[in-house]
This record gives C-alpha cells, sequence and structure tokens, in this order.
C-alpha cells in the first residue's frame, strides 16, 4: 500500500466511534412550532376580536379625541335627496347625459329642461324601472336610443337612490321640479317591476295616474346607538 493510500485510511472517522453515534443525524426540515406557541397566538386574535367589537366606536373619527365617550348616542344627518342624487348621477349618467345635462347630440337626448323630466313623475318612474327605446323627440329635437332599465329587472337599483337621482335632474341646471320620495318610487317600483319590456315614446304617456305632490323635506337628524352605523344605498346607476 502506498504512503497515499495509507494516509487516506487513516482519515476516515471510526463510524463506531460512541461519540458519532451521540451526536444526532441530520433532518431535511426544520423543527415544528411548539404547540403552545400555536395556543398563545389564538388566544391572542381572540382577545383582540373582542377588544375592537368593544371599542370601535363606531369606526367613528371622533374615536381619537380624548373627550369621546363609547357609550354616547351620536348624531346621523340624513343626506338629503338631491346630494345623494348628485353622486349616483356622477357615478351612471354623467357618460351619457354629461356634467351639464345637455347630453350628445344626435344621440343622447339632454335632461336639462327636457319636458320629460319636469312633467308627470310616473312617466319618469317608468323609463327608470323599465327602461325606454324607440325614437323620442326631447326639446324640438329627435333622438332614437335605448335607455336601460334601473328596477329589477335591469342594474336593480334600490327605490331611494331611483327616487334621488330623479329629485337631482328635476332640481339641478335652473330647473325646480319637485322632490321625487322614496315612497312614490316604492310605489312605482311595486306597479312595474313585473314588467319585461321596456316602453316606448308613444305607451309610456297612456293611463297614467294623479301626479304626486309631495311636500319638500328637510334634511332630519337621526339618533342612533354609537355601534350602530347608518346603512348606504347599495350601487348606483341613473339614466
Amino acid at each position: 500500500m502506498s504512503d497515499q493510500e495509507h494516509n487516506n485510511e487513516t482519515d476516515k472517522p471510526d463510524l463506531n466511534d460512541p461519540l458519532l453515534r451521540e451526536k444526532e443525524e441530520p433532518r431535511e426540515n426544520s423543527s415544528p412550532m411548539p404547540v403552545f406557541i400555536l395556543f398563545v397566538f389564538a388566544a391572542f386574535c381572540f382577545w383582540g376580536g373582542i377588544y375592537l367589537v368593544e371599542h370601535d366606536g363606531g369606526f367613528s373619527k371622533n374615536a381619537y379625541t380624548l373627550d369621546y365617550d363609547p357609550a354616547a348616542k351620536i348624531a346621523v344627518v340624513q343626506v338629503i335627496l338631491f346630494d345623494r342624487g348628485k353622486k349616483v348621477y356622477n357615478a351612471q349618467c354623467i357618460a351619457c347625459h354629461q356634467i351639464n345635462g345637455q347630453g350628445i347630440t344626435g344621440v343622447y337626448p339632454p335632461l336639462a329642461g327636457s319636458e320629460w323630466v319636469l312633467g308627470h313623475q310616473e312617466v319618469l318612474a317608468r323609463i327608470l324601472v323599465n327602461g325606454m327605446n324607440g325614437p323620442i323627440e326631447v326639446l324640438g329635437n329627435q333622438y332614437n336610443g335605448n335607455m336601460p332599465a334601473f328596477g329589477p329587472g335591469g342594474l336593480n337599483l334600490k327605490p331611494l337612490d331611483i327616487a334621488s337621482v330623479l329629485t337631482y335632474i328635476r332640481q339641478e341646471w335652473g330647473s325646480a321640479g319637485s322632490d321625487f320620495t322614496e315612497e312614490t318610487m316604492k310605489k312605482y317600483m311595486d306597479m312595474y317591476s313585473a314588467r319585461t319590456t321596456p316602453w316606448n315614446a308613444e305607451e309610456i304617456v297612456l293611463d297614467l295616474g294623479p301626479e304626486p305632490d309631495p311636500p319638500v323635506e328637510e334634511p332630519s337628524e337621526e339618533v342612533l346607538d354609537s355601534g350602530e352605523m347608518p346603512t348606504e344605498a347599495a350601487g348606483s346607476d341613473a339614466p
């Protein structure tokens, strides 16, 4: 045996060495997290959830003031129909009827000063609930397009959203139409929500009931418990 081979043999460890047998075998995976740590983490999350529920302050910015009392009542101002309707209009109607209510010439009819907007409220309700197709004359000009339905058979807006946007277009751009109340809209929606086809310009003005004459309502305040949150109307579209 050569000297090199002899040296290699002597360099090899003795596998029977008791010290080597006592060493832990190498493993690919790391040690699992102790179970008690998982219990501690779960308990902390549970406590945090309870704390948040009891001290959320109605998620109001006033909760960060030094004199905030979470047990006190908070006053919520109800948004008037016009202001609510403006938000619906800007979100859903402005692309077609434009910010000034003048529409797009030859494509979408104007709303500002329109006899259709300022006329019988039931006509407006029919248009919004079921939609409208075919030719129509507005302020002396002809249009021939499609107005989508916003009732249950279409975009499914809530009565409050429809009443709000109709109030807005009846009172914006120098007009002075009356409010279109949520109660009035609920009545018309009950009457026409079962209809499955849109109206046309000829039939939509037939067999109208008496014109509603609702009083103009002032903004009111509604007192809620600090834990309650005022509900907002669902998603929005407008003519």
